[in-house]
């Protein structure tokens, strides 16, 4: 399991028309109907993820029949809205730092008491979340900190220098903080992190932990 960074979103989903939904009605055409109110739900769940609230969430999901897979970490990796939109959700509220949305679904569906699934969680909280949801992570399973990626593909740390977005120096410091533990990086870390493109500013803040 390679980490290679999870996509946003698309950042525009076209919704369907009334006319358009009306002509494959109309037309018997039901591959047309079934893909234009695919794209309209792909729709609802993109924009719930980076701006909805707990009360729609709940809504949302409540209309699906399945909204939690009988094996959550099978589905995770590649969650889609229309087939798996609780995923979905997780990964994308946590990408783009809906905390109040992120808060609602781990702790309602219990999301970070898993193992191998949670990575992808983690890691959407590296590349995109940040501190507001990784305070969200600690303050619910603290462990998660120090986790170690599975096939030992690096510690949390090491994937937020390598990973992590615009902010990676505050996130690091935070997790610092927080008493994420440099020990479980690769020796010596501050050798590891230049290794993994640190710059200078994030090699000093790492220093005064060493």
């Amino acid at each position: 399991m390679v980490y290679k960074g999870l996509p946003p979103s698309p950042a525009h989903v076209d919704t369907p028309t009334y006319d358009e939904i009306s002509n494959a009605i109309s037309t018997n055409n039901l591959s047309r109907l079934r893909s234009l109110l695919e794209t309209q739900d792909r729709h609802l769940y993109t924009q719930l993820a980076r701006h909805g609230s707990p009360e729609t969430a709940a809504f949302l999901l409540s209309r699906h029949p399945n909204p939690v897979p009988l094996d959550f970490s099978e589905h995770l990796p590649r969650s889609d809205p229309i087939h798996h939109p609780l995923d979905f959700l997780v990964r994308e509220a946590a990408y783009n730092g809906n905390a109040d949305l992120f808060r609602y679904l781990v702790t309602k569906y219990h999301l970070l008491s898993h193992n191998r699934n949670v990575e992808y969680i983690l890691f959407s909280a590296i590349t995109g979340g940040g501190i507001p949801i990784w305070r969200i992570i600690l303050e619910l399973e603290p462990q998660w900190k120090d986790h170690e990626f599975y096939e030992h593909h690096g510690v949390v740390l090491e994937k937020v220098v390598e990973f992590g977005g615009p902010d990676k120096k505050n996130l690091l410091q935070f997790l610092l903080e927080e008493g994420a533990d440099l020990g479980g990086v690769m020796e010596p870390p501050l050798k590891t992190f230049r290794a993994l493109g640190a710059g200078k500013e994030i090699l000093e803040m790492v220093e005064k932990y060493c």
